[in-house]
């Protein structure tokens, strides 16, 4: 059961990157800099996630222009993600009822379903910190296995992580250094200046050797985009997660019931993990098997490495004004939570009260995975929803050049790199670069086609007694064109 989940967790990927359409960031990512039209892929911009970047210069030009193509190192960052989700999850308990929730929470999280499709860095820097977490508990159960290549490959991971997204940098930190203590308690006769050489110099010199550049140049006010408080933070990754529930159940009792729960249904998890933390603590569950102790250790670190992750940003934004995480920007902090949890629950039960709140911790995470479940999406990304219908819009534009010869087109800019992407991908129309509505609020006057935002542009269509020959399906997105035209 964990192997199909697994498959159709890539397979709903592959779908998705083959027939969702295209949204304005990845657009963007492909025109700037993967494109080799603009700029090289080793521009320093925060929009630049390098790694990301340049595969997708390489998959493009090995493959063609297409959605699947942009999408591959993507794509790639969910086959190593999902491999390393099943290696923990068997790992960490033997208990299939415990491992298939934890498994489907940190594959299903919508959220993080999302960026396994994306054609930008997250999922891949994810996929990396994963590794290099995962790396000592491989190490731990593999007997023979050398400390030093162990470490090698714990850095080389991170600095990868860190080359897919420059967000991830803090986190990394964290995880190196937790990485770095584990080592040096368990390097035995190695020396410890050869341990720590191994767990740096990998990591530095693949950071070095991608990101070498964009780093040594990086322009300031570039950093902008987070939260602002820790409140913030926290909501911008629990709303996502639990993003929604398919809208064809919202009339069934079942919606009715379930639905009052979203706000609390991670909170009170979150409460009972706690809760049998502290029980297992006080009853002594966790020194009841000296071989399960490792749980203790593993959980502890996990949570030492989000405690200090969070207080770095917490400093950079107190001293500095660097913005906290936000939503993508923080979303490695869902895979580390779920599995401090797993590891929490996994842990052996010595009393009464601490079975009983493993029952109840393992029927939480059931309880998240089955509301992943059915907030599955396969047409739109939760952060660019507005583009779920651009594929839509082009096939409307395209039909106005083949019958009516139309090539003026004016584009809002929400849509204008998504459609200008699928004129690259066509090649059939006529179409030249479509002009950018460079003022919002005052849009250009006389162009024959629009490609707008009704609500917003509203009074503008009514100005200029435009027609609308189309209306997004999900979106307010819409072609306007002059009643004149052909």
């Amino acid at each position: 059961m964990l192997l199909a989940a697994a498959f159709f967790a890539f397979g709903l990927a592959i779908f998705r990157a083959c027939s969702q359409a295209i949204t304005l960031d990845e657009a963007t990512t492909y025109f700037w800099w993967a494109s080799g039209s603009t700029y090289s892929p080793f521009f320093p911009s925060s929009n630049n996630h390098v790694l990301n970047s340049l595969l997708m210069w390489l998959s493009t030009h090995a493959f063609g222009v297409s959605s699947l193509a942009v999408r591959l190192p993507a794509l790639l960052g969910a086959i190593l993600y999902i491999s390393i989700c099943y290696f923990l999850c068997q790992s960490l308990t033997g208990r299939f009822s415990l491992q298939l929730p934890v498994f489907l929470c940190l594959i299903y999280n919508p959220f993080i379903l999302d960026f396994m499709v994306a054609a930008r860095g997250y999922g891949l820097a994810n996929a990396f910190l994963l590794a290099a977490i995962t790396i000592p508990l491989w190490h731990h159960q593999t007997p023979g296995a050398s400390l030093s290549k162990s470490c090698a490959l714990a850095s080389l991971a991170l600095g990868l992580s860190f080359t897919a997204n420059f967000s991830f940098a803090f986190v990394d930190a964290a995880a190196f250094l937790a990485i770095a203590i584990w080592s040096l308690r368990t390097r035995g006769n190695d020396s410890s200046l050869r341990i720590i050489g191994f767990c740096v110099l990998p990591g530095f010199s693949v950071a070095l050797l991608i990101c070498g550049y964009p780093l040594t140049h990086w322009p300031g006010g570039e950093l902008w985009y987070g939260a602002h408080s820790l409140q913030e933070m926290e909501r911008s990754l629990i709303e996502p997660s639990l993003h929604q529930l398919d809208p064809r159940f919202h009339d069934s009792g079942w919606y009715k019931a379930i639905h009052p729960l979203r706000a609390h249904l991670l909170p009170y998890a979150g409460i009972l993990c706690i809760a049998q933390l502290v029980v297992a603590a006080l009853d002594g569950s966790f020194l009841k098997q000296s071989n399960q102790r490792w749980l203790a250790g593993f959980a502890a670190a996990l949570a030492a490495v989000v405690v200090l992750t969070i207080l770095l940003h917490w400093m950079a934004f107190r001293f500095d004004n660097l913005p906290l995480p936000k939503a993508r920007t923080g979303i490695f902090l869902l895979p580390i939570f779920t599995l401090i949890a797993a590891a929490i629950a996994a842990s052996p039960a010595r009393s009464m009260a601490s079975k009983c709140l493993r029952i109840g911790t393992t029927a939480a995470l059931f309880c998240v995975a089955a509301y992943f479940l059915l907030c599955l999406r396969v047409s739109y990304f939760e952060e660019y929803q507005w583009d779920q219908d651009v594929k839509d819009v082009y096939a409307v534009l395209a039909g106005l050049n083949h019958a009516s010869g139309v090539t003026d087109v004016a584009v809002s800019d929400l849509y204008h790199a998504p459609l200008n992407f699928y004129r690259v991908v066509s090649g059939r129309e006529t179409f030249p670069e479509f002009s950018l509505i460079s003022d919002e609020l005052h849009p250009s006057p006389g162009k024959p086609v629009y490609v707008m935002g009704v609500t917003f542009h509203q009074p503008f269509i009514d100005a200029e007694k435009l027609k609308v020959i189309y209306h997004g399906k999900s979106t307010d997105v819409v072609v306007a064109v002059r009643p004149v035209a052909p």
